[in-house]
């Protein structure tokens, strides 16, 4: 599992830095919005910095442009690079590679009850199946997941899959290396051709009991889905987005990357959410916004035709 507890110096990449302004201990590289503790963060401008303010206690230190090392908190470190991002993409790289870091490997444990299709792919390490679970023909479990009890995997559903995370290095677009992986409560329902993405960083993917998942839909990296949510067929959730508890997504619908779905939340047939979506509210429409003013807006389009 999550090795959590490990630190290193921000003044152990000196090399792949400017200069370090204030050396710090830290955890693992992540986004300034996101679940990973003690984490060292790229911030590339200072529209970021508020941002910053708003998620500070879990960040270790910050890479930033010798511009902004002023307007950094004083209690958390600080290195200067031209481009933070690409720094922080090659520090990120480099924890990846460092054998028993982020995670302690250990031999796959299926309970003796749960049933494996015979034409399934099971990784032979790092992988939890819960009892009574079941996974069906051509579905792919990947390392580091973890399925709780009761849980159905459908068939050709791909579990743990590679995000689309990439960040320009010398011109070129470079996958992100993921550190991550996907953590699965009980009693949940995955139909066909369903992909969950691990997360990127040293964390998890996280979907709690009773959610179900209609064919082809796909929960990216870095999400966490709140007990009994529904996301019906051809939905999308982005990365790190927040599906709050006994939410509902309808069919083609689309939630942006990092926004927060409150519980009980009902996001409309087709729906392309671009801002946080309160509890217990229903949004319609692309770009999409309360449900009721959608019917207004076509009604006001077309009381004329």
């Amino acid at each position: 599992m999550f090795n959590t507890g490990n630190r290193v110096q921000l003044s152990d990449f000196a090399a792949l830095v400017d200069s370090v302004v204030k050396n710090a201990e830290f955890f693992s590289v992540g986004k300034i919005p996101s679940r990973v503790p003690a984490r060292l963060v790229p911030v590339g401008s200072a529209k970021f910095l508020r941002e910053l303010d708003d998620n500070i206690s879990d960040i270790a230190a910050v890479i930033c442009t010798r511009d902004l090392v002023d307007q950094i908190p004083d209690h958390i470190g600080c290195a200067v690079s031209e481009n933070p991002v690409t720094t922080a993409f090659h520090i990120h790289a480099a924890l990846c590679a460092k054998a028993g870091y982020f995670w302690t490997d250990f031999e796959s444990k299926i309970d003796e009850t749960a049933v494996i299709h015979p034409t399934a792919f099971v990784a032979e390490r790092n992988v939890m199946i819960g009892k009574g679970s079941f996974v069906g023909p051509n579905a792919v479990i990947q390392e580091r997941t973890v399925i709780g009890e009761d849980c159905k995997i459908g068939a050709g559903t791909v579990i743990g899959t590679e995000a689309f995370e990439f960040v320009t290095v010398d011109g070129h677009s470079q996958l992100q290396a993921h550190a991550g992986g996907v953590s699965i409560g009980n009693s949940v329902t995955f139909f066909a051709n369903v992909a969950v993405a691990r997360s990127i960083y040293p964390t998890w993917t996280a979907i709690q009991d009773f959610c179900a998942f209609d064919s082809l839909t796909q929960i990216s990296h870095d999400c966490n889905v709140g007990a009994g949510s529904k996301m019906t067929a051809c939905a999308t959730i982005m990365g790190r987005v927040e599906l709050g508890a006994g939410s509902y997504l309808g069919p083609n619908a689309t939630v942006s990357n990092g926004l927060v779905v409150g519980d009980n939340a009902t996001i409309s047939i087709g729906a392309t959410v671009t801002q946080d979506v309160p509890e217990q509210t229903r949004v319609t429409g692309n770009f999409a916004v309360p449900h009721i003013q959608w019917i207004r807006f076509v009604k006001s389009i077309t009381k004329d035709n």
